[in-house]
């Protein structure tokens, strides 16, 4: 049967985050439990390999990417604004010169009115939801 009475003790007494009275207790009970002993000694283990861990210095291929990626989220971002400044500005105009149109009010310029409407909510809307999504995407570091 598997101890659960000290579960998180172990990390606890390697962290120094035990209190004297707390700690007596713990270590009372490892040499009573062999259990605990061994999961103690299977972190004190652990504790000493990420401990001996050390992270590299990136190097110029790692800097080359890192730029080069930012460069193409600025120009994708840029781009992208473009794009749905002059989808408004096509819109609109196409729905002001409809409005101003002596034939608005046939179904010819009706229909064209409502098009382009439909076309400028739709495009607005696969915007924002796409915004939206990019935000908590986990895969838009994955590279293909």
């Amino acid at each position: 049967m598997e101890c659960t009475r000290f579960q998180d003790e172990g990390m606890r007494l390697l962290d120094s985050e035990l209190g004297d009275d707390e700690r007596l207790r713990y270590e009372q009970h490892v040499r009573e439990c062999d259990e605990c002993a061994t999961e103690l000694e299977e972190l004190g283990r652990i504790v000493k390999l990420t401990d001996e861990l050390r992270l590299r210095a990136p190097d110029e291929e790692f800097w080359a990417n890192y730029w080069r990626g930012i460069y193409r989220r600025l120009e994708r971002g840029f781009g992208f604004v473009l794009l749905i400044v002059g989808m408004i500005v096509i819109g609109g105009w196409g729905v002001y010169e409809a409005v101003t149109s002596p034939d608005f009010f046939t179904i010819k310029g009706m229909s064209i009115t409502a098009v382009l409407l439909g076309l400028v909510i739709i495009f607005l809307s696969v915007v924002r939801e796409r915004y939206h999504e990019s935000k908590d995407d986990p895969y838009k570091e994955v590279e293909r």
